[in-house]
């Protein structure tokens, strides 16, 4: 017996091209905070009057916290896309499709601790004269890993196949 859907195939496409522009909404805007907020002063002035608004913004502007919030959009945006080009596979995927948003997500954010593992083992400090040219190269570079994990899993997992060891 088919499936029968609670709403029509081209109202769930109309939402997930919706989120799917949300997702891409967050993430420039989430690069922009990170690009141009010099979180510096904030941080020092927290440590004098702590103030829960500047502390969730400095979460979202810090170069370390904000590259994380990079990478796990661009991992969703990556397994959000990839189901919009794929939504004509949807007989016996169904329970995989519930888990790839999550599975980009998270693949996204392996990639951001791959990258400060990576960052704190070369350097002491890495992020404290992070110039504006250097956060293009690092946020652009991540978020592009990230989203191909996120968009083809199977290509990134070859991909590792071949890194020796992993």
């Amino acid at each position: 017996m088919p499936e029968q859907r609670l709403y029509p195939a081209p109202l769930i496409m109309l939402a997930r091209i919706f989120i799917v522009l949300l997702v891409i909404i967050a993430w420039l805007a989430v690069f922009c905070l990170g690009a141009f907020i010099d979180t510096n002063p904030l941080r020092q002035g927290l440590q004098d009057n702590f103030n829960l608004a500047d502390f969730l913004f400095i979460i979202l502007a810090w170069i370390p916290t904000n590259i994380a919030f990079l990478s796990i959009l661009a991992g969703l945006m990556g397994a959000l896309s990839r189901g919009l080009l794929r939504q004509v596979e949807e007989a016996g995927e169904a329970e995989a499709k519930k888990n790839r948003a999550l599975g980009g997500s998270i693949a996204g954010f392996m990639f951001y601790m791959a990258f400060m593992a990576g960052a704190f083992v070369m350097m002491d400090q890495p992020f404290t004269n992070t110039t504006e040219a250097q956060y293009y190269r690092i946020a652009g570079s991540i978020s592009f890993v990230s989203f191909i994990a996120g968009f083809r899993p199977d290509t990134l997992r070859r991909i590792l196949e071949k890194i020796p060891g992993f």
